[in-house]
């Protein structure tokens, strides 16, 4: 009878395992069994010490920082508007309280007021312009000129007050 291919194989594998196992046994007279690690005595308790580095040839981990980019700041950083900054000059460097009606003028299209700053310089004022960073002039009259400053409120909302400044000619006595 013949036993199928998967047997044959069984049986094969079986008896070489038991052909390897009897020449692994001789008369040496030592046991060949399991080999028992060493007792390795263990230390009453000792405070511990801080590990030492690795005294093989690799070299501990170090971190370089330069020339790396910071991994907390944004890939993408907004541009930044730089704006340029002209000085001050002409009306816009003064305050209103700083300016002295000198006269007003009349024509076609018309008032036009006269003021005088505290340096002596002369102004030629219209209606809406600007003085100082947040005053207009808003009426120019026979008899002065109107001008509204705001001022920003200290409020939580940051609205915006304005107040109503007149500068009246002095009349020649």
């Amino acid at each position: 009878m013949r036993l199928p291919r998967s047997r044959r194989y069984l049986l094969g594998a079986l008896g070489v395992a038991s052909l390897v196992g009897l020449c692994a046994c001789s008369d040496s007279g030592t046991p060949t069994g399991p080999v028992k690690p060493p007792l390795v005595k263990q230390a009453a308790a000792k405070p511990e010490t801080p590990a030492t580095p690795p005294t093989d040839s690799t070299p501990a981990y170090s971190y370089e920082i330069a020339g790396r980019r910071d991994p907390f700041r944004p890939l993408v950083m907004p541009k930044t508007v730089t704006v340029k900054v002209r000085p001050k000059t002409g009306l816009a460097s003064l305050e209103v309280n700083e300016l002295k009606l000198v006269g007003i003028v009349w024509g076609q299209r018309g008032y036009y007021a006269l003021v005088e700053a505290p340096t002596g310089a002369g102004y030629v004022v219209r209606a809406n312009d600007v003085i100082g960073e947040d005053a207009v002039v808003t009426k120019i009259t026979s008899e002065g000129v109107q001008v509204e400053v705001k001022t920003a409120s200290a409020g939580p909302q940051g609205t915006a007050k304005s107040r109503v400044v007149e500068l009246r000619l002095k009349k020649e006595e």
